[in-house]
């Protein structure tokens, strides 16, 4: 019986690191399902001293009316791996390329270009629109 309950410990921590992976955590995903406005990081680290070589994009999402906690978990999981799709298609790999010869201290702000920065916001503001979402790029950097 505590082979189970260990078993559902390490689950449920690995679960709540692939949340907060995207910058989306718990009660960010409740807001969301309430149809409240959240900033969310989609990629990136949001330190510059992580060793992940991702761009920071942060989006405001809200859904247009009141959606199950699962299927917004869902949704911005999906939308998140869409991203990150496209940050590792061939229309971002000079910006790839730049972020890696940095190493770990990169500065996202100056080393990834405007362009890719709106190909990533568009694309993660594509899938979630149908899905009944309001995605936009956010202003601020958190």
């Amino acid at each position: 019986m505590w082979r189970v309950g260990l078993v559902f410990v390490i689950l449920a921590l690995a679960c709540s690191g692939c949340a907060g992976q995207a910058g989306v955590d718990a009660s960010d995903v409740e807001s969301v399902a309430k149809g409240n406005q959240i900033t969310v990081l989609v990629l990136g680290t949001g330190n510059k001293w992580a060793t992940r070589v991702e761009p920071d994009l942060y989006m405001v999402v809200q859904a247009r009316q009141p959606t199950p906690i699962e299927r917004v978990q869902a949704d911005l999981s999906e939308c998140q791996a869409a991203a990150r799709t496209v940050w590792n298609s061939a229309a971002t790999e000079r910006d790839r390329t730049i972020l890696a010869s940095e190493g770990p201290a990169y500065n996202p702000g100056a080393q990834v270009s405007k362009a890719a920065m709106d190909l990533l916001a568009k694309a993660y503001e594509n899938c979630l629109q149908p899905k009944g979402y309001k995605a936009s790029r956010s202003d601020s950097s958190g």
